[in-house]
């Protein structure tokens, strides 16, 4: 599947950079394959997305959506050279995705790490709509997660939803970041930003791609965001 061929093709730039922290957790060879805390959690290859070795392309499929947007397949490499030295870490991968019924989902995730060395974690929402979920073992707080953004508030032609995310943590303030991605990804690139009320933006998101309306999202984290007090303190592990 070519959502899936694509984020394989982006997440081996990431490794390309030779950052210590990415490689000791994400390895590419014939597939990308994301280590949380020593385990196999998420394997990636030109065909499937595969969460405890089971296939989540399915969840990535629009209803009606069939906007397509391309990126030049430079821009990302470049982008990601250029702030070499200011890369952290991979904070997570991730899905977004529209269902009937939050909880029958996340009967699903439970099932299939059961048996695991993996948890599934909730973190806080105000929308009663949306859950946010992630998947891993916090034993390492640095170890990247996976996240499953669930929601019932359907909307056609949504430029969010389904997507995959890459998500990765910079030293970079806010405005230096904000000034980079508008740079080598274009003026109109940032479309969210997280904005803690009397701390400051802690991550600004934008679409790297969208095929036939299954999106490629890429997060960046600012120097304000606190991945070890996330981990630590602002996730909930569900029984």
């Amino acid at each position: 599947m070519k959502i899936a061929a694509d984020i394989f093709i982006f997440l081996k730039d990431l490794v390309k950079l030779k950052n210590r922290q990415f490689s000791k957790y994400l390895i590419i060879n014939n597939s990308a394959k994301l280590y949380s805390n020593n385990s196999l959690l998420l394997e990636i290859n030109d065909n499937k997305i595969l969460l405890c070795g089971h296939d989540l392309t399915d969840k990535l499929m629009p209803k009606d959506d069939k906007l397509n947007k391309t990126l030049d397949s430079r821009a990302f490499g470049n982008f990601l050279k250029n702030i070499s030295g200011s890369l952290l870490r991979l904070n997570h991968l991730g899905i977004n995705y529209w269902c009937d019924d939050i909880d029958a989902e996340i009967k699903f995730y439970k099932k299939i790490i059961n048996g695991s060395s993996f948890d599934l974690y909730e973190e806080k929402s105000d929308d009663p709509n949306v859950r946010w979920l992630f998947i891993g073992n916090t034993g390492d707080w640095q170890s990247p997660l996976f996240e499953i953004v669930l929601t019932t508030k359907y909307i056609p032609e949504n430029e969010w939803r389904p997507h995959f995310q890459i998500d990765i943590d910079t030293a970079f303030k806010q405005k230096k970041l904000e000034k980079l991605l508008t740079k080598f990804f274009g003026n109109d690139f940032i479309q969210w930003k997280l904005n803690i009320p009397n701390y400051g933006i802690v991550l600004e998101m934008g679409m790297l791609e969208s095929i036939n309306g299954s999106k490629i999202y890429l997060g960046i984290g600012t120097n304000k965001r606190d991945t070890k007090y996330h981990r630590e303190k602002g996730l909930k592990k569900l029984i």
